[in-house]
């Protein structure tokens, strides 16, 4: 008795292309636009060895607003949407445009809050009452969009968020709690409160892929 298989869609490689080539050179130029500006703001204050700390932080808040322009863009043009954006065509970024919209505008004031504090002084040019300001009122005005892109969302986004949520609490256990554990027994240096802050930027999306891929949608549609 033969088994029928079924076909496999197949892989979009155009789309992948597209999605994989605007990446890299929007990516490179940003980011050699962000460490020239910035590399000639710490040459004329005479900062030659900026903290890693800071530089890590900067460079994850920069790929946040990197990913939070490139959802909105895709979001307010679904016809653009569906070029760069995982999904199957115009009509379901018109679906879930409002999760977009959302999902992007938190992950604009996130990676806004993060720099912000990268930007602090005595490294930055912000004073600390101000840096204050924007990292709270990011942090804050994010949780609100993304309470707002939660409801909006479908009874899948509902279940991957939640699984999302499990895991970045897994993840937040297995590396902060390692690295504190580590650090009170005197095998490395104590994590700095911007490393903190940062390592649970990175988890959230770290997590997030994990919850994504574990239900095939990683792949190219």
């Amino acid at each position: 008795m033969s088994e029928i298989e079924t076909p496999r869609p197949p892989v979009k490689w155009r789309k992948l292309a597209l999605q994989l080539t605007s990446g890299l050179i929007v990516g490179g130029l940003v980011g050699y636009g962000v460490g020239y500006l910035a590399g000639g703001y710490f040459e004329a204050r005479g900062l030659e060895d900026v903290p890693l700390s800071v530089e890590i932080a900067g460079l994850v808040a920069v790929v946040y607003l990197l990913m939070a322009g490139v959802v909105l863009a895709g979001s307010l043009s679904p016809s653009f949407g569906a070029r760069i954006l995982n999904v199957e065509d115009a009509d379901e970024v018109r679906e879930l445009q409002a999760q977009f919209v959302n999902s992007g505008i938190a992950m604009l004031l996130w990676g806004f809050a993060l720099l912000g504090l990268a930007l602090a002084a005595p490294i930055g040019p912000l004073t600390a009452p101000l840096a204050l300001t924007i990292c709270a009122g990011g942090l804050l005005g994010g949780v609100w969009f993304a309470w707002k892109a939660y409801r909006a969302a479908d009874e899948l986004m509902l279940a991957m968020n939640l699984e999302a949520g499990a895991i970045t609490y897994g993840l937040v256990l297995l590396v902060l709690g390692g690295w504190g554990m580590l650090a009170h027994l005197g095998y490395v240096s104590a994590p700095l409160p911007i490393d903190i802050l940062t390592a649970c930027y990175v988890l959230v999306i770290v997590a997030a892929y994990i919850a994504i891929g574990r239900r095939g949608l990683l792949k190219v549609r």
